[in-house]
């Protein structure tokens, strides 16, 4: 218990060393272990029973609950965390502060609250062990800074709302990610595929931004000051393997080069690709084998059909997985190569 007590004070008064990502806002209940207070309750209505989980507002697949026999699976991925507010004016609103969870660089500023989902939000493109690597905060209120400017951790950048379709005031919350960026040649890949509609948010596009649980790090920032991202990230747990025909387009190896392991082959004819089962690449390996188009590699068995545990990127059952057309649409992009797909001959 006296070990205990002594980590929540000294998560709560900060460490001695800045952690790599902080909280970013007021609300540390998870520290704290009350879950129930730090995230944003949604309202669950299902097989004829209305409640408000706060499950619904933490990461991974936990919305869009679905009887599957005698178990109940969730199909919906959230891609973030929802953080509630601290504090209310006397009409309910939140006057809680939003600060950057680590230093870096405003990389986008959307102000217009009906572009997205989203809101009004704001993207953070961070140095970390060399890469970048990006926060998420949105359904602001209102936004303090511009796209180009540095910030500093714990600086104000904006204040927590409840912009974006289906947030009411109640329901106000913080919508924070963390995420890699899965290709620089983001915007001839989203011509190719969505023409008709006009992209207001550059290369940080939610297609483009592929998250991990944000609570797990700032647990394990919080607690160990040592804490790497890029073994954070190798340590997820593997749900499919695809190999990819090498190219000098495949910029998430460039960009992140630690998915690699040390002594790799620089330039194999393909590489073994491994993901988690929210389609964030966590590892990749060369392979000596050439290949001619994406080929599924591996895939871990479950009790449910392929689609429901690799976010829709590959379909059918064991004797026949494939990859469906949204799968071929993200190899397309993982590819980087505009206007012709990995799947052409």
């Amino acid at each position: 218990m006296i070990a205990r007590r002594f980590f929540l004070i000294m998560a709560l008064i900060g460490p001695i060393h800045a952690a790599m990502f902080d909280f970013p806002t007021d609300n540390h209940a998870l520290i704290e272990e009350k879950p129930e207070d730090f995230y944003m309750y949604v309202d669950r209505h299902f097989e004829g029973v209305s409640t408000k989980v706060w499950e619904g507002g933490s990461f991974g697949y936990v919305r869009g609950p679905q009887r599957q026999g005698e178990e109940v699976i969730y199909l919906q991925l959230h891609e973030g965390i929802d953080i509630a507010p601290t504090r209310r004016d006397a009409s309910g609103k939140p006057l809680d502060d939003i600060r950057a969870s680590a230093a870096g660089r405003i990389a986008h500023v959307s102000h217009e609250a009906g572009a997205s989902n989203y809101g009004r939000y704001i993207v953070i493109e961070h140095d970390i062990e060399g890469s970048p690597v990006y926060t998420l905060y949105a359904h602001l209120s209102s936004i303090s800074v511009e796209a180009g400017q540095k910030v500093a951790q714990g600086e104000v950048i904006g204040r927590m709302g409840f912009t974006g379709a289906g947030i009411n005031c109640e329901r106000a919350h913080l919508h924070f990610e963390i995420a890699l960026l899965l290709s620089t040649d983001f915007e001839p890949w989203y011509r190719r595929y969505f023409s008709g509609t006009p992209n207001k948010h550059g290369p940080y596009h939610g297609y483009n931004l592929s998250g991990i649980d944000p609570a797990k790090v700032l647990l394990e920032c919080a607690k160990n000051p040592s804490f790497r991202f890029s073994e954070h990230i190798r340590g997820q747990e593997a749900f499919y393997k695809i190999t990819i025909p090498n190219s000098p387009s495949l910029s998430f190896l460039h960009s992140y080069p630690w998915l690699v392991s040390n002594g790799e082959d620089a330039s194999p004819p393909a590489w073994t690709v491994a993901f988690n089962r929210y389609g964030t690449p966590i590892g990749a390996s060369a392979s000596s084998k050439a290949a001619a188009a994406p080929e599924i590699t591996w895939i871990r068995e479950t009790p449910f059909t392929y689609n429901l545990t690799t976010r829709g990127i590959i379909a059918g059952s064991k004797s026949g997985p494939h990859f469906t057309d949204s799968g071929k649409r993200f190899l397309d992009l993982l590819a980087g190569k505009g206007q012709k797909s990995p799947f052409d001959n």
